[in-house]
């Protein structure tokens, strides 16, 4: 039920032109529906959805070219960003990385690239001052723990994601975006505090828009 109303509300924005992002300008026409695949979060289960309908768009004023990003399909990674956010704590909390990937419908390998590359969005320090900076009376996200990993160095990178993750959360509340906060990153995260690691595609499996 929950896919086939997302369906619907996909459908009916095919028919939404807007503002050009370029140039501002009104005269955007259609200009044609591409379908892509996509791996999105319906509750805690990834859904496999193989023909997601994106609307492409023209500006008849700048001819800028552009494709309209939906619902739940925020990412032009596979593995939309709430799957990224809900392993990563599944598996630095809980461990079994292969069930979980194999939930997923991913390679066990991704996971630890999932992990490593959120980590190193940008210091969780760096997040909690322009949280503190946003909000009048700011109250920092509680941590979980992170599960003890093999080495001390995975345990401090499980640790260091999952406070990366919360602190984009809380930011995203304060702002009002929706969730998850990790497709907000681009907007929290200046240029020069991302890794050029963090925002590297390799097989679908990015973590950021």
């Amino acid at each position: 039920m929950w896919l086939k109303d997302l369906r619907r509300r996909w459908m009916e924005a095919l028919a939404h032109r807007g503002r050009c992002p370029r140039c501002s300008g009104d005269r955007v026409w259609h200009n044609g529906v591409r379908l892509r695949k996509a791996t999105v979060l319906d509750g805690d289960r990834a859904v496999y959805v193989a023909d997601v309908p994106v609307r492409r768009l023209r500006c008849g004023g700048c001819k800028a070219r552009w494709s309209r990003a939906l619902e739940h399909v925020e990412s032009r990674a596979h593995y939309q960003p709430a799957v990224v956010a809900r392993a990563i704590a599944r598996v630095v909390i809980d461990g079994g990385p292969t069930a979980i990937a194999n939930e997923i419908g991913c390679d066990r390998g991704t996971l630890g690239r999932w992990v490593e590359r959120v980590a190193k969005v940008a210091e969780p320090a760096r997040l909690s001052r322009v949280l503190l900076a946003a909000a009048d009376q700011p109250v920092l996200p509680a941590l979980p723990t992170a599960r003890t990993s093999r080495s001390a160095r995975l345990t401090a990178l499980g640790a260091r994601a999952l406070a990366v993750l919360a602190l984009l959360e809380a930011l995203a509340s304060w702002h009002g975006l929706t969730p998850p906060g990790l497709a907000h990153t681009r907007r929290f995260v200046p240029a020069d505090a991302a890794s050029t690691g963090a925002t590297a595609n390799r097989g679908g499996d990015s973590v950021m828009a």
